[in-house]
């Protein structure tokens, strides 16, 4: 027994080296100009099964996939049991002005967690996610007399990485709290060039900001899980998360240059205008506090709703700030089993923290989805789940952008009893 157990650790660790090798390649990639502020699009670190409910989680009790936004959750997992979890993220997005419109899309791996018991009271658990994503990229025109016509060029791109470890506390049979130390790690590039449209043999300019983070951060979570009604039928559970305002290491710099295209989307740099290393600085990420519950009755149905405020108005970056406000979340999910189907329905609304041209840019979804298990045995459960998410951000009023998006999320969660003991007949 004690070999079969070793012989199936050696075999999941490589595997998560090299799901992290993959995923630290393949980094998150994105079509929004808004995430031109802060640091760009924050991940809200839901899973494919939370996102099928409209991202309604902070109470909800399961023991098959593994909850970072709660951390105290990690609790839910079985005392002999190992649990693993990865999921993947598709999206298609048109994006359009009043006068113009394009779209885009991609598929990569989103996430892989891991959580398993040390002792009857106290579970742990890590993995690998995005913190934020910047992709964009935007073009003005305009018209200088002597020179023509000028093409004014709006880009970002990068990933800030979270690698975080993950502890619960039984303090009760039903009351459980939690934290995450997660280290954030990654760079995004601001970039801002210019070409002269009606010369095509004139060198091309661009200068490019890049804010490189390698910082700690911090997140707390509580659940309290209770039964009620005749024979404990119906279950409440009830989740409050918080993250305090915390600084983060970072390193600025500016690079500018002139430059050709070549072949094969090849450019040739000519001359170097500025290489300046800004130095080290701070950059304030405020306090989040969310709270939220569910009810149902197992294995039939259930309601969740969460709430979340995030006070995005505090946020500064070496010093300044970007025009952001604070903005709130409400998320609403609800789930019924067809035989072992579980079929989930949610929306959601981000009452987001940006305000362009006097208008909220908000962002707003519906979803649903499904989780069937595999065929199990003894020692492994296995469960599939699939989302779906029609979306909107922004408007197309004000001279501004509105961004129309589906996303198709597959998770695959893996529970392997490894601490059982071997009984003897």
């Amino acid at each position: 027994m004690k070999e079969t157990i070793h012989y199936k650790s050696v075999t999941l660790v490589v595997l998560l080296i090299a799901i992290i090798q993959f995923s630290a390649i393949g980094q998150l990639r994105i079509d929004s100009p808004y995430s031109r502020f802060g640091l760009g699009d924050i991940d809200q670190g839901y899973n494919t099964y939370q996102a099928s409910m409209g991202g309604a989680a902070y109470g909800v009790k399961d023991p098959y996939r593994i909850s970072t936004i709660n951390p105290a959750s990690y609790a839910q997992i079985d005392s002999g049991s190992f649990v693993f979890n990865a999921g993947f993220d598709g999206l298609m997005i048109n994006t359009k002005t009043a006068t113009q419109d394009g779209g885009s899309n991609y598929f990569n791996l989103s996430y892989i967690k891991f959580a398993m018991p040390v002792t009857n009271w106290w579970r742990t658990g890590a993995g690998l996610l995005p913190f934020s994503t910047v992709g964009y990229n935007v073009n003005t025109h305009g018209y200088i007399d002597s020179i023509g016509s000028v093409r004014y060029g709006h880009l970002g791109d990068g990933c800030i990485s979270k690698v975080y470890w993950g502890n619960a506390l039984k303090i009760t049979k039903k009351l459980s709290v939690g934290v995450n130390m997660s280290y954030l790690f990654g760079n995004v590039n601001l970039r801002k060039e210019s070409e002269m449209e009606d010369m095509p043999f004139a060198f091309k300019y661009r200068i490019t900001n890049t804010v490189e983070v390698k910082s700690l951060y911090f997140d707390y979570g509580l659940n309290y899980l209770t039964n009620f009604g005749k024979d404990d039928k119906y279950f409440l559970g009830i989740g409050l998360v918080y993250a305090q305002q915390q600084s983060f290491k970072a390193v600025n710099t500016t690079l500018a240059y002139t430059y050709t295209d070549g072949a094969d989307g090849f450019e040739f740099i000519k001359d170097t205008i500025a290489n300046i290393d800004n130095g080290s600085g701070k950059i304030i990420i405020p306090q989040k506090i969310g709270g939220g519950f569910s009810i149902g009755q197992a294995n039939n149905w259930m309601f969740a709703a969460d709430v979340t405020l995030n006070e995005w108005s505090k946020y500064k970056a070496f010093g300044m700030s970007d025009s952001l406000g604070n903005s709130i979340s409400y998320n609403f999910g609800a789930q019924y089993y067809i035989g072992k189907y579980a079929v989930n329905a949610g929306f959601r609304y981000h009452d987001s923290p940006l305000n362009i041209n006097n208008t909220d840019i908000n962002d707003y979804g519906i979803s649903f989805g499904v989780g069937f298990p595999l065929r199990s045995n003894e020692f492994t459960v296995s469960y599939v789940d699939l989302g779906f998410e029609f979306g909107r951000r922004g408007t197309t009023v004000n001279n501004l952008i509105q961004q129309d998006y589906f996303k198709v999320k597959l998770g695959i969660n893996i529970r392997n009893t490894w601490f059982r003991r071997a009984k003897y007949l």
